[in-house]
């Protein structure tokens, strides 16, 4: 059927008049999109690569002796302080070549790229732990941080196999001097040990080892940069550490150093005048070490001439210029005369410039005194210089067998002190002022008289102006001490260099610093036995006393407990029949020195009946005194026990004073307790005869808040001892007041209840005192009430 449809020839393609399509094959020009991904992973495997090469990690291994602190991700690698890796595996390796057969560790670090460096022959690789020794401590921050591998570059090829130290290697860092010293012995040295010029430090002790023959021992000293020119080929080196026991006829000197030189030892050295002109030393100059200074030969040599025999022992008994020792003796023999000895001593090189005409030498006795360390209490005599510049150098002295008693060379204010007894004063004890240090004991010698000591003091030039012509000295030397039941025994010592040495104190009383000037070279002022006596005015008195036993010179003046004044004297009067006193009254004990005053001595007391005063066990005896009301008197007699209190003297005390009257006293005594209701409320003062003798009268004092509590028909008993009761029916009965009654002996009263009681009492009247109580008195219980001291009076 034919299509009618009309055809536009415009719209037509001209292909679609011609036969069937074919094909067209086309070559592309660039990369298929199919390789594309391939080719950017390439790359970026690439880039990862050259990342790795160029920053990554390197790695290595280390044969470690233990794998004591080493921990697999934790344990790091520090050069210099800085973190440049970490232990990343640990493990055993048996019979390890490189550790000669013994079992090792092996650990696999790896390091930081920028630490690649360090990964060549001579790096050395240890595990730094922490190390307390006396020369310091080191490895502190591994106690926080842990242990860590420590790293010391080298120098060569690159390696990544080492073997670890066993330990820190023996290399300082720094620019400086080593040197080889040979010993037969190592003594106290250890690594770190101090090297000292001129007792200044210059370096340390590096390592040592023993020689291949093992006959002496190699110590290596690192000398710092600084300092390397003061080693020359001649100097000498000494072993300045550890102690030496020598022996001889004169006995054992025992020396030591210093406690830190026995502990840490130490090394000194000194270049010999001759040998200044020497070749410097060298890194790796051997020397010898020698057991001492004087061993080594190295100080100056001095002769020392003595006008008599004295006890010093060659190589142990030290010279001393103001504490610090400046020389030792080498050689001690009699002098050509045999009048005298010729002493050898060594000087340290330092003294060479004051070794002159003006030098003086001294032997020195032995002094108590810990600041100079163990040996000063062991070493014996010492010598002493006082160096001083001159116009010519010399080498022998005139030496003095003793120490001068004073030197006015000394600079700073002498002074005389004038005492009779210096108790335990020292040459060199310390003088104090307000408790500081301000100048010292030069020495002392007895009086042309025979009367006393003088002392001589000098006062450092800075505080000479403290002392004025009114300033008054005081013995500070040895213990005081005080006790009591209630405080305790309490002991004082201004310092213990005065308990050892004596001491001396001074001060200046109130509105005197103003009068006059300072004091002058030569001035004289007394001594004082104390504080007291030193710095109270008072007025001077006399006791004369059957005895003197337990009492002693300074022993105190008191008066209810307070100190106001001391005995300055004791001596034996002329008939020989007792002893006279000289005692100092303080100005607020001015008030004794009257007539009627009361002195005796207070003694311990231990008995059955009483315990009292048992602070005089350790303090001593003191003199007790009671103010009398006459008129001025200095001469008094003093007793043995205190003086018995008698009647008027009870009534005379505040509260209420009653008499009772018993047919004997029975165990009652001066203290025994009076009890109201088994609660004490008074005491028994005294006792005496009735008129006729029939009676004894016992004095009883009540306490004033209690004394409502006694009435006209208040009785009294003798609560004393122990009352004991036994009846079928009731059984055993045993009653006692207090076990101070049963001891002491003691009385109860009882009142009864209104309207029998009665009025209040005064003192001085007059009760029975029943043998006991009858069984009526305890049922007894009246209200009254009692004073109220706590209230104002109105």
């Amino acid at each position: 059927m034919a299509d009618n449809t009309p055809v536009d020839n415009d719209t037509i393609e001209p292909s679609a008049y011609e036969g069937p399509q074919r094909g067209q094959v086309r070559r592309s020009r660039g990369l298929p999109l199919v390789w594309i991904l391939p080719l950017v992973a390439g790359l970026i495997a690439a880039w990862l690569l050259y990342q790795d090469m160029a920053e990554g990690d390197v790695h290595a291994s280390i044969l470690f002796h233990s794998g004591d602190g080493l921990v697999k991700g934790k344990t790091v690698v520090k050069y210099s302080g800085v973190d440049i890796g970490i232990v990343q595996d640990v493990r055993l390796v048996p019979n390890a070549k490189e550790l000669n057969g013994a079992d090792g560790v092996l650990a696999e670090v790896s390091l930081n790229r920028s630490a690649e460096y360090l990964l060549v022959e001579g790096t050395e690789f240890w595990v730094v732990k922490p190390e307390l020794s006396i020369t310091g401590i080191s490895g502190l921050e591994t106690l926080l941080s842990g242990n860590y591998i420590a790293v010391e570059s080298g120098s060569g090829k690159r390696k990544r196999e080492f073997v670890a130290l066993d330990r820190p290697p023996a290399f300082i860092r720094g620019d400086g001097l080593r040197v080889v010293l040979k010993s037969r012995r190592l003594g106290s040295l250890s690594r770190g040990s101090p090297v000292y010029y001129r007792q200044l430090r210059v370096g340390q002790v590096a390592d040592y080892s023993l020689d291949e023959n093992g006959r002496e021992v190699s110590i290596e000293l690192f000398i710092r940069r600084e300092y390397g020119y003061l080693v020359h080929r001649g100097s000498r080196f000494w072993n300045s550490s550890g102690i030496s026991i020598e022996g001889g006829i004169s006995g054992i000197s025992i020396n030591l150093e210093s406690l830190a030189a026995l502990f840490a030892g130490g090394v000194s050295f000194y270049t010999p005048e001759s040998q200044r002109q020497s070749p410097l030393a060298v890194n790796g100059t051997e020397f010898k070490l020698y057991k001492n200074f004087a061993a080594a030969d190295a100080g100056i040599a001095v002769t020392l001439n003595f006008d008599r025999g004295v006890d010093v022992t060659p190589g142990s008994t030290k010279v001393y210029y103001q504490g610090i020792k400046v020389g030792e003796v080498s050689r001690a023999k009699a002098n050509k005369s045999m009048n005298g000895m010729e002493v050898r001593v060594l000087m340290d090189p330092a003294t060479d410039d004051l070794l002159s005409e003006n030098t003086r030498f001294w032997l020195a006795p032995p002094t108590f005194d810990f600041s100079g360390g163990l040996n000063e209490l062991i070493q014996g005599n010492r010598i002493e210089v006082d160096l001083r510049r001159g116009k010519r150098s010399q080498r022998t002295f005139s030496a003095r067998a003793s120490a001068p008693q004073m030197d006015p060379r000394v600079p700073g204010l002498h002074l005389r002190l004038t005492s009779r007894n210096p108790g335990s004063l020292q040459r060199g004890a310390p003088v104090y002022f307000r408790r500081i240090e301000v100048g010292k004991v030069q020495g002392m010698e007895l009086r042309r008289d025979g009367e006393g000591v003088e002392v001589y003091v000098v006062i450092e030039p800075r505080y000479a102006h403290l002392v004025r012509p009114g300033a008054r000295f005081w013995n500070i030397s040895g213990l005081r001490a005080s006790a009591s039941l209630s405080s305790g025994i309490k002991i004082q010592a201004d310092s213990l260099m005065s308990l050892l040495r004596g001491g001396v104190a001074f001060g200046i009383r109130g509105g005197e610093y103003e009068k006059g000037g300072p004091a002058q070279n030569g001035d004289q002022f007394p001594l004082y036995r104390s504080r007291e006596a030193a710095m109270e005015e008072g007025i001077e008195i006399s006791i004369n006393l059957p005895s003197a036993e337990g009492l002693r010179e300074g022993a105190p003046l008191r008066y209810r407990g307070v100190q106001i004044g001391e005995i300055t004297r004791l001596r034996l009067g002329r008939d020989l029949g007792e002893v006279q006193a000289r005692a100092k009254l303080y100005h607020r004990g001015g008030n004794f020195a009257r007539a009627g005053t009361r002195i005796w001595v207070v003694s311990p007391q231990i008995g059955i009946s009483k315990v009292a005063h048992l602070d005089t066990l350790i303090t001593g005896r003191y003199l007790a005194l009671e103010p009398g009301g006459g008129p001025p008197e200095t001469e008094f007699y003093a007793e043995l026990q205190a003086p018995k209190e008698d009647l008027a003297e009870t009534m005379s005390r505040p509260g209420l004073t009653v008499i009772l009257d018993a047919a004997r006293r029975g165990s009652l005594v001066a203290g025994s307790p009076v009890y109201y209701r088994q609660v004490q409320v008074g005491e028994v003062t005294g006792f005496e005869l009735g008129e006729w003798a029939d009676r004894v009268y016992i004095f009883v004092h009540i306490e004033p808040e209690y004394r409502p509590l006694v009435r006209e028909h208040t009785v009294f008993w003798n609560a004393s001892g122990v009352d004991v009761n036994f009846g079928l029916k009731s059984g055993l009965n045993v009653n006692t007041e207090s076990a101070q009654a049963l001891i002491k002996g003691g009385i109860a009263f009882a009142t009864p209840e209104p309207p029998f009681m009665g009025f209040e009492v005064e003192s001085g009247s007059h009760f029975p005192l029943y043998p006991r109580a009858e069984p009526k008195w305890y049922k007894w219980s009246p209200k009254i009430e009692l004073y109220n001291y706590s209230e104002p009076v109105k």
